[in-house]
């Protein structure tokens, strides 16, 4: 049975969007605090019950904590999501009205991907849906919800073009938000310091940035096969092998870095070659 020091700590850290790692470096940091607390008012004369007591009520109510320690790690990004989230959300109606106007029909499939990655994001920042790693959880929601959002730049392109230009600004606003959110998401590292810390963002850019670049090139190359391909063939999953890699061997880079950062540099050497490899033997079988 947990002790009402570690009921109240798992309240403050589950508030923060930080990896399971990182909170169980913070659930650490703050249980020595309180225990430390404890122990200086046991000293004064109060007994041990007492004195969890007053440590608890001395450091702050839970859910004042936890908002404090998300806003510190994360400053103004709660606004700003909320924000992505509304204005996807307005945009996706609009452009879908639109197009049942001009059109007489619409993507139903767009619309309810763009709703549901839309809706996904809003739950998370309204901390509706409760994670061990909500971190992962939210970037990879904001990946998801940007290459839903880039596809609905195409859809809009097929809009009368007088109103193609103010969409383009919009969808343009939103998947620079997106972007300015996964950087600053995964550059929160609280339990790296110093040389470990440079070393962690810039492990981060490098595959951020590099997986942004896969996931365009994919897309591209799906693109141009679809123009002149009249169905969706199988071995078309072959252009989504270098982002499986990539994926893989950034999950392993962070895995390593930490106590092998000499095979977490390795890792990432062998992930630009390989990446690199496939996309070029891609490119010349399908050219």
């Amino acid at each position: 049975m947990k002790t009402k020091f570690e009921r109240y700590i798992q309240k403050i850290v589950n508030q923060t969007d930080c990896t399971k790692e990182e909170k169980e470096d913070m659930y650490e940091e703050i249980l020595v605090h309180l225990e430390m607390s404890q122990a200086d008012l046991i000293k004064q004369g109060h007994s041990p019950q007492q004195a969890e007591k007053m440590a608890i009520d001395l450091f702050g109510e839970e859910w004042e904590i936890g908002s404090q320690i998300q806003q510190a790690l994360f400053p103004y990004r709660k606004e700003l999501m909320l924000t992505l989230s509304i204005v996807s959300i307005l945009y996706t109606f609009s452009v879908y009205s639109l197009q049942l106007f001009q059109n007489g029909d619409a993507y139903i499939g767009w619309l309810l991907f763009s709703i549901l990655t839309s809706a996904t994001l809003l739950s998370l920042t309204l901390n509706l849906l409760v994670s061990i790693n909500r971190k992962i959880w939210i970037n990879t929601a904001l990946v998801t919800h940007t290459l839903v959002y880039l596809y609905g730049w195409g859809v809009a392109s097929a809009l009368d073009f007088t109103m193609f230009p103010l969409f383009s600004l919009i969808i343009a606003a939103i998947l620079l938000l997106s972007l300015y959110l996964i950087y600053k998401t995964a550059l929160v590292l609280p339990s790296y310091t110093g040389k470990s810390l440079r070393k962690a963002k810039r492990l981060h850019i490098f595959n951020i940035t590099l997986g942004v670049l896969i996931m365009a090139v994919t897309i591209f190359y799906l693109y141009i096969f679809l123009i002149f391909s009249s169905e969706i063939q199988l071995f078309m999953v072959l252009f989504f092998i270098p982002a499986v890699l990539w994926i893989s061997l950034y999950i392993l880079q962070i895995k390593l870095l930490k106590k092998h950062p000499k095979a977490s540099t390795i890792c990432t050497l062998l992930q630009v070659v390989l990446v690199l490899s496939i996309v070029l033997t891609l490119f010349t079988l399908y050219r």
